[in-house]
Formats: C-alpha cells, structure tokens, sequence
C-alpha cells in the first residue's frame, strides 16, 4: 500500500481501467479535483485549501455535484 499524493499513473505504467477524465478546478482558495458529469456538472472528487475551515464547507465534500456557471 502507498501512502503518496504522486498520482498512480506516475508510479505505475498506464492502465486503461484507470478514469483520466479529472478535471483541476480553483474556486477562490479552495483547489478542487473534479469529474466533469454528462450533465454539464462536475463531481468533486477531492479538494485541496490551507484553511482548515474549507474542509468544513459541506458544499464542497467528495461526492457533492457542482456546477460552474
């Protein structure tokens, strides 16, 4: 088991089963790493801020749908 945030694809050879349609989105402070659904929505995969108070945001939490219009 790793314990890295060096992305999988990086350490390991590519593989087909692995989803690469993640998208790196900034709202604000707040670093977002997202699955663009067929809606025209996005899927929060994991966020990224130096606040801790961002973590508490329950708009934001993994599995929340965003839209950015």
């Amino acid at each position: 088991m790793l314990y890295t945030i060096i992305p999988y694809e990086v350490i390991f050879e590519k593989r087909d089963d692995i989803p690469t349609n993640y998208i790196e989105l900034k709202m604000g402070n707040k670093q977002l790493v997202v699955a663009k659904l067929s809606n025209g929505n996005y899927l929060i995969q994991s966020m990224y801020s130096t606040n801790p108070f961002d973590y508490l945001d329950t708009k934001y939490t993994p599995g929340s749908i965003i839209s950015i219009y």
